[in-house]
């Protein structure tokens, strides 16, 4: 587990995991089975938030984890494979760190994320004009998942899994 004693800030910090969000019920599973991994691995408050077609959603989900709490900075970790419009566009527009025009959001290292991209998204119904967070604190909001090594690791088991399974 991870140790509070390393950094005393770690009690004030929580970590909002957010899937996009599926109407198969097998989303909701992995994405509470991870957060469940997670909390097992670490001391952080952990909570789930969904784009969209899912609840809670993200307003929701954060006011869920701070409450009755003196958490003061929240980590988002987009679970998403790469970045995309939700990833660049929605999501920080939600937790308040789009500008209002939209074009760069940085997060807390500086990196920012263009947001005049010029596409137009189709096939889901987009109701995030009025869905903002009312956190006061500090929000982290970090990379999508990547092109990680750990996840290498994953689609070469799934291979020789099926390749055994043959």
């Amino acid at each position: 587990m991870e140790s509070n004693k390393a950094n005393p800030r770690r009690e004030k910090t929580g970590v909002l995991l957010i899937s996009h969000g599926s109407r198969l019920p097998e989303s909701i599973e992995t994405i509470n089975r991870l957060a469940n991994m997670y909390r097992e691995y670490t001391d952080f408050k952990v909570g789930v938030a969904y784009m969209e077609l899912r609840e809670p959603n993200i307003p929701t989900a954060l006011d869920d984890l701070v409450k009755n709490t003196e958490i003061d900075t929240i980590i988002a970790v987009p679970v998403f494979l790469s970045h995309g419009m939700h990833t660049t566009r929605d999501i920080p527009k939600i937790l308040g760190l789009a500008t209002d025009n939209h074009k760069d959001t940085a997060n807390q290292d500086g990196h920012k994320h263009d947001h005049n991209h010029g596409h137009h998204h189709h096939g889901h119904d987009h109701n995030h004009e009025s869905e903002k967070v009312s956190f006061n604190g500090k929000i982290i909001y970090t990379e999508p998942l990547g092109a990680d090594p750990l996840l290498v690791e994953i689609i070469k088991n799934r291979v020789n899994t099926a390749l055994n399974d043959c």
